[in-house]
């Protein structure tokens, strides 16, 4: 039993002290293009989101006559957008919404 420990664990020294093998690194590399597309694409439907929102609210601020309304669109577009682009990654955008969202409230613990 001892006997087969040892080799299994030699073995596996063994297997991690080699060289990757050509098939590794073009995995590897696929691995890497792979994130990269996912992460482009993200980013791409945060773009077509956050441009959507945009024409959006300027259908719907011609239409508001009052500042409540739009004041109050805004606030739940911030909270939409920053819980949005935490989702999908983007940690830059939803901490400059973060700041954004801190100012808006008041709170100046949020200041850099």
């Amino acid at each position: 039993m001892q006997n087969t420990e040892n080799e299994h664990l030699e073995n596996l020294e063994d297997i991690l002290l080699e060289e990757p093998t050509v098939k590794d690194k073009q995995i590897e590399r696929l691995q890497r293009e792979l994130d990269y597309e996912r992460d482009a694409r993200r980013e791409e439907r945060f773009v077509c989101i956050l441009v959507l929102v945009i024409l959006l609210d300027v259908v719907f601020f011609s239409v508001m006559s009052n500042f409540g309304g739009p004041i109050a669109l805004l606030i739940l577009e911030l909270l939409i957008l920053f819980s949005l682009a935490k989702r999908m990654g983007m940690e830059q955008i939803a901490a400059i919404l973060d700041r954004v969202m801190n100012r808006l409230a008041g709170n100046n613990n949020g200041r850099e």
